[in-house]
């Protein structure tokens, strides 16, 4: 018994120095604004419902995509980003269409108001495609605009980005798809102030 109880810690101390060393930290990357946006030409009347964007389980995720063959996904095991993608893109759709002064106002759809108009959009894919190096970044929204009063769609369309990555990394791949996440917001902004309410 006394044997035992004297061989209990040597066994924990091996058991510690098996334990993996420090790891690579994990970085954690934000969609941003580039800023101010074109006013809108004309500014529709009433109300403007903005619901949160969907999106598959697989972006679900705080970890960043990538692909390395057609038709599979995989995440980067240490480049997070800061915020769910679909939800900063909603946050920063509805700035940017406030600032466009494409609607008289814009709301969330979870802020129990009611409105005239309301925007439904679904994040198809956002990835980098690093099958070659250094790859590019695609990303694809549907948006659709709904007439509430009149129970109508209005337009419905998808939009897609695709920008070249300039490193073959996380980081390389975080830059462009900010990138691609600004152009598809500006042609949201651009294609609802040209649809007729």
């Amino acid at each position: 018994m006394t044997k035992l109880f004297w061989l209990l810690p040597l066994f924990w101390l091996a058991g510690c120095s098996a334990l993996p060393g420090p790891s690579q930290p994990v970085v954690h990357y934000v969609l941003t604004d580039p800023g101010p946006v074109a006013q809108s030409p004309h500014t529709l009347p009433g109300m403007l419902l903005l619901r949160e964007m969907d999106a598959p389980a697989f972006y679900q995720d705080p970890r960043m995509a990538y692909s390395k063959q057609p038709g599979t996904r995989a995440n980067y095991e240490f480049a997070n980003w800061a915020e769910l993608p679909a939800k900063r893109l909603t946050w920063l759709l509805r700035q940017r269409i406030e600032s466009a002064r494409v609607f008289e106002s814009v709301a969330p759809m979870s802020g129990g108001i009611i409105g005239d108009y309301q925007l439904n959009t679904r994040l198809i894919d956002f990835y980098h495609d690093a099958a070659t190096e250094p790859g590019n970044v695609l990303l694809l929204v549907e948006a659709e605009l709904v007439r509430r009063d009149r129970g109508i769609l209005l337009a419905r369309r998808v939009f897609v980005a695709q920008h070249p990555v300039a490193s073959y990394n996380a980081e390389g791949a975080a830059e462009a798809m900010n990138r691609a996440a600004n152009q598809v917001l500006d042609e949201i902004v651009a294609w609802l102030g040209e649809v007729k309410g």
